[in-house]
């Protein structure tokens, strides 16, 4: 977009709850959505709340009578009220007269309850390449919006849904319109890539998972489907973002980038040949899968930079991995970290407590494991221990709702669901008592002071406020990991002050934290 032009197309990506160092990654969802209409000459303005304030003097400034959409993306949780309130904003300043879209996985699985709500027009469902390109279109030219798949849009008053669209092939996906973003404010010393200092999330390289974890919404999106780009293009995407930005770390964010691992060895293979010297890591590694892979293919995998893998562990408890209808074993994630020390890969693992008819016995076997394994694998890492919270679209929302699960009723009730912070009223977690959900809530807060705050402050860009930090925080660190190794959860008054804390800096604020 020219300086000097205003945009046609606003797309908005409002804070998620926890923004501040290496959490804080590129828009891509709303990215993705740009990529046509942005090769086909649209004018794109793309505000990320979570590294510059949204306020209603920069709408207005933006907003002209050629502005053809405002988009916002959502997630359930904080994302969804941040969102309201900026949809609130835009409403006010185009009198209703700039049609408001909203997309997202909230907006997926619960379209009907979405475009119920006043100030909202028009719900993108799924994935949105396609249908948003086809929506500005048909919004442009002032045609109706009866033939576009994969919508639900207000007419009249009145509330049609359209044709669901098939998934998209992934070859096709263009390449992220990094223009439409400062890159620079993306780019970080890592969480997890410690040892390199320009790391960025570059995107997907595959989209879908095909396996059935009853607490992931994948399958209602993508429809446990598995969809992966070519092993070319997959690697000219690496090579061509890493040398444009001098990157030397990066994340690639698939479900499941490992699942095809002939694709994968083919990937690998070509960056040590193209002599792409990066470090990165993969948001999801499953470990009966990394156990099925030879030692070449891994060591290929290391040879290319492969350095963090994280690990869907979920539970020390079997009746509680069936119960999720995970497919592993314990055992299965004890072997998988005694490989990955062997063969020289740093392991994160993540885990969920608070599973319908789960019990403290169980989260106890949880809590063993986690520390199990961090004597075992010293150089491994253990990610939130999140609570378990009920998403409408996944396996196990039919669970949560035999248990007494009462789901809110209105779009704004969403924004409080969160999946790491304390369920005082009951609301996500009906099938334990009050005490109950208080110890479960110490056990997230303590996992997260106790090893997950350490990895967060290394992301931290300045080294005197980075050591600063960690010294400040590391006693507090130290001395919850103990109560939570030991099981001490049960009375933890001084927790309430660190949760009001949080909820104030990160969950309530509107201020940015880059």
């Amino acid at each position: 977009m020219r300086p000097s032009a205003k945009p046609q197309i606003i797309l908005i990506y409002p804070k998620t709850g926890m923004d501040f160092g290496s959490t804080v990654a590129p828009p891509h969802a709303v990215l993705s959505v740009a990529a046509p209409l942005d090769k086909e000459g649209y004018r794109i303005a793309i505000l990320d709340q979570r590294n510059q304030a949204i306020t209603r003097e920069l709408l207005q400034s933006l907003i002209t009578s050629e502005t053809i959409c405002i988009g916002v993306s959502s997630m359930t949780g904080t994302q969804v009220k941040n969102a309201l309130k900026i949809t609130r904003i835009a409403r006010e300043l185009t009198d209703g007269k700039v049609p408001i879209v909203w997309g997202g996985t909230h907006s997926t699985v619960l379209p009907e309850q979405t475009v119920a709500h006043p100030d909202i027009d028009v719900v993108v469902i799924g994935e949105g390449e396609l249908t948003f390109s086809e929506l500005i279109h048909a919004l442009d030219a002032k045609r109706p919006l009866k033939d576009i798949k994969g919508i639900i849009y207000k007419d009249g008053g009145l509330i049609f849904r359209n044709e669901n669209r098939p998934l998209m092939d992934i070859e096709e996906l263009l390449p992220v319109p990094w223009h439409l973003v400062d890159v620079d404010s993306y780019i970080h010393r890592d969480m997890y890539v410690k040892h390199r200092s320009r790391v960025l999330d570059i995107g997907q390289t595959s989209r879908g998972c095909p396996f059935r974890c009853g607490f992931c919404s994948s399958a209602s999106i993508r429809g446990r489907k598995w969809r992966a780009m070519s092993a070319d293009k997959a690697l000219d995407m690496i090579s061509s973002t890493v040398g444009r930005f001098k990157l030397d770390g990066l994340w690639l964010r698939d479900d499941e980038f490992y699942i095809d691992r002939k694709r994968a060895f083919a990937i690998t293979e070509g960056m040590i040949k193209n002599n792409i010297d990066v470090s990165f890591y993969t948001s999801g590694t499953r470990v009966d899968v990394f156990l099925g892979a030879s030692d070449e293919e891994l060591l290929s995998m290391k040879r290319a930079g492969a350095h963090t893998l994280k690990f869907g562990a979920e539970s020390g408890s079997q009746r509680v991995l069936d119960l999720m209808q995970k497919g592993i074993t314990p055992e299965m994630t004890h072997k998988a970290n005694r490989r990955c020390q062997r063969l020289g890969f740093v392991p994160a693992f993540g885990l969920v407590i608070g599973y319908p008819t789960e019990t403290f016995e169980d989260m106890d076997m949880t809590i063993d494991m986690a520390y199990a394994l961090k004597r075992e694998n010293p150089e491994a890492q253990l990610e939130t221990m999140a609570q378990f919270t009920p998403l409408p679209g996944t396996p196990s929302f039919a669970l949560a709702l035999e248990h007494g699960l009462k789901p809110p009723q209105t779009l704004e009730a969403w924004s409080d669901w969160l999946f790491d912070d304390y369920d005082i009223e009951g609301l996500k977690l009906p099938w334990y008592n009050r005490d109950e959900r208080m110890w479960i809530g110490n056990i997230s807060y303590m996992s997260i002071l106790g090893n997950a705050l350490g990895n967060a402050l290394d992301s931290v860009g300045s080294m005197p406020l980075r050591l600063l930090f960690k010294s400040i925080s590391g006693p507090a660190s130290a001395y919850f990991r103990y109560r939570l190794e030991h099981k001490l959860y049960r009375n933890a008054p001084e927790l309430a002050l660190v949760r009001y804390l949080r909820r104030k800096l990160f969950y309530e604020s509107e201020s940015t934290m880059t």
